[in-house]
């Protein structure tokens, strides 16, 4: 077992190897993480609000997650995470990284389609943070489903509302949307591939 630190300086020396193609990765192996500075301002952000429950939809090979236990741990010795991933192979990569730097235990994992996922999952909990990082087309759905399971005061972060520009149309659709919550705050800002970051209010 090796430190977490360890474990995300690798994930992050492969994420820039592929996006500067310097090698060569099939498609279902991709990284698709959040950028380094994205999960920095993240991690400094979970600190400060000493979050201790985390859902995060979208898992990849568990980059982000691996920062959200980080941060949880600075304020609490039995944080936990509940991510939500449909690929296998992506899970098999992520539990792998969770095991080598020791974190895994407080890491619940749920295979399956995002929606149908949120759908089953207890209606009582509430999350004091919640990362969106799934696919786009669904993601106005996403966040109706996962609005009720945020404690007041929490936050919804989404990824993807700037960049790239492929996404463009369902990121405008999607924070035109939360603008009409009227239980929310919200507001874009310009760090990696753009955040939309949400509080609930009410």
């Amino acid at each position: 077992m090796v430190s977490i630190h360890t474990v995300l300086a690798r994930l992050e020396r492969q994420s820039m190897l592929e996006k500067m193609r310097i090698v060569d990765v099939a498609s279902e192996k991709r990284m698709l993480a959040i950028t380094p500075q994205t999960a920095r301002f993240y991690h400094d952000l979970l600190v400060r609000i000493k979050a201790k429950n985390i859902l995060e939809l979208g898992m990849s090979v568990g980059y982000s997650t691996l920062y959200f236990v980080d941060a949880m741990r600075y304020n609490h010795k039995n944080p936990r995470i509940t991510t939500l991933e449909h690929s296998p192979l992506k899970i098999k990569m992520a539990k792998s990284n969770f095991e080598a730097a020791g974190v895994a235990k407080f890491i619940k994992i749920r295979h399956g389609e995002i929606s149908n996922t949120l759908r089953k999952m207890p209606k009582d909990q509430k999350f004091d943070f919640v990362l969106v990082d799934a696919d786009k087309e669904n993601i106005i759905e996403y966040f109706d489903l996962v609005l009720p399971m945020v404690r007041v005061g929490g936050i919804i972060a989404t990824d993807n509302v700037l960049l790239p520009k492929k996404y463009q149309k369902f990121m405008d659709k999607y924070r035109k949307h939360i603008k009409s919550h009227k239980n929310v705050l919200s507001g874009t800002i310009p760090l990696g591939y753009g955040q939309e970051i949400t509080i609930k209010i009410a």
